[in-house]
This record gives structure tokens, sequence and C-alpha cells, in this order.
């Protein structure tokens, strides 16, 4: 069994917790935009929170249109720096510990759902992330250098370094026999990782060597015909665990 991190954007809060089993599809955190607009004051005008009294211009209950001026100061030079509201709504309070003045827009969106890629037991759920175990459409690999990385499965259909082109930056590179030029011109075009059937210990102690970041891994032959069959779909690699993940959404 291996384990997928999943990262958390701000705003996102789990619907999971530690121990729960999961499955491909089910939503594992969900955003829904708040209907307040926070607008720091301080920050926007690089003031003192003791001074944003004086340059406000608007007070709870006060409505606002976009673009209308929330908050004025005068510059060293003698300039006015302005300060204007980028939503509609009611002003409904002025935070003094944090200095955001904050609207009410009346406006809220359907949830974003954060949906599980992979059947697994979720063994850390936090603020920041969540970690699905998995040991379903796993492959373990012979030997791995780099670091982690997920991306799209791009197959190369021959081992010529003229076709690994900039059709794989950004993505995960399949194919049967790699040599150092291959890996090199894949780590300097910027792939996200490399696999092969055939890569020698010394290129790989070379890469290991020169400290790329850049995950590269040797698999056997059957483990390549199981690759072939998720070509542009995506997979996450853990060299840690010398492992590929290969994600079902």
């Amino acid at each position: 069994m291996v384990s997928l991190p999943i990262s958390l954007q701000d705003g996102f809060i789990p619907s999971i917790k530690n121990g729960d089993q999961v499955v491909v599809g089910q939503v594992i955190a969900s955003k829904t935009d708040s209907d307040e607009e926070k607008i720091n004051v301080p920050k926007e005008l690089a003031i003192a929170r003791n001074k944003v009294k004086k340059v406000l211009k608007k007070s709870p209950g006060d409505e606002v249109k976009e673009g209308d001026i929330i908050a004025q100061k005068k510059s060293f030079l003698g300039q006015t720096v302005t300060l204007r509201s980028r939503v509609s709504g009611t002003v409904t309070r002025y935070e003094r510990d944090s200095g955001n003045l904050v609207i009410k827009t009346g406006v809220s969106s359907e949830p974003d759902n954060l949906i599980s890629p992979v059947d697994g037991i979720v063994s850390l759920c936090d603020n920041k992330q969540i970690v699905i175990d998995t040991e379903k459409n796993v492959l373990i690999a012979e030997k791995v250098v780099g670091e982690k990385g997920q991306g799209e499965i791009l197959l190369l259909k021959t081992d010529d370094p003229y076709h690994l082109n900039t059709q794989a930056i950004g993505k995960i590179v399949v194919g049967g026999n790699l040599t150092r030029e291959m890996l090199l011109k894949g780590i300097g075009i910027g792939v996200i990782g490399l696999i092969g059937s055939k890569i020698s210990d010394e290129d790989l102690d070379y890469l290991t060597e020169k400290k790329f970041k850049t995950p590269v891994l040797r698999i056997d032959e059957l483990s390549l015909k199981k690759i072939i069959e998720w070509e542009g779909k995506k997979a996450f690699i853990d060299p840690e665990s010398y492992s590929v993940i290969f994600l079902s959404l």
C-alpha cells in the first residue's frame, strides 16, 4: 500500500476524516465562495491599523457599488491614494483586529468540489492536505531517482531523441530504452518525470550525483505494458515508495 498526498487550497474544507474509506469520484473536500468580501485596508494602503478610521469613506450600513471609493489617504508627496471597492453590496463591519472592511455581496456560488482520484483509506486529513493510502492501480519500480511528481502520461513511440520535443513539457514521459541523452533532454525541456524499462545504473547514478529533482524510474517490461494502457491519463510518482499511482480522474 502506498500513500497519495492531495494538497488543499485555501478555503477547501475536508468532508472526510482519518480512517474513512473513499472511492474514485467521491467528494473529499469542498469550497463555497463566501457572500462576504473582505478588504484589508491597512495592507492595501500601507498604513497602520490605528490610522484606518481617518481614511475610511464608508461605514457599516453604507451601500457600495463596484468602483466606489472606500478609503483614501494622502501620500508623503501630497498625492492622493485611493482604495476602491471590487464588489457591490452593503458594508457590514470593520474588523479592528484584522483591518478588514467587510462588504456583504449577497452572492454565493455553488460549491467547488475536490474529488478522490483513487480508492483507498484516509490516513491523514487536516486543513493543508489529505493523504489516501491505496493499493489499487499501483506500480512498483525497480529503481528511482528524483523527487515526487504528478502529470499526464505521454508514450514515446521511438527511442529517437528527436521525438522527445515540446509536446512532452509538463508530462510524464514513458518509453522503452531511455538513454542519458534522452533523460537529460527531457529534464532540460521540463518534463514532470521519465519512466523506462531500459535505463542503465550508470545513468541513474549520474542523475543522482547531479541532484536533478525530476523523477526518473526504471521498470520491468510487464510494468511498461501496464503503463501504456494509461496513456493520456494522470499518474503520481512517489520515489520514496518506488511507486507510480495511476489516477482515475
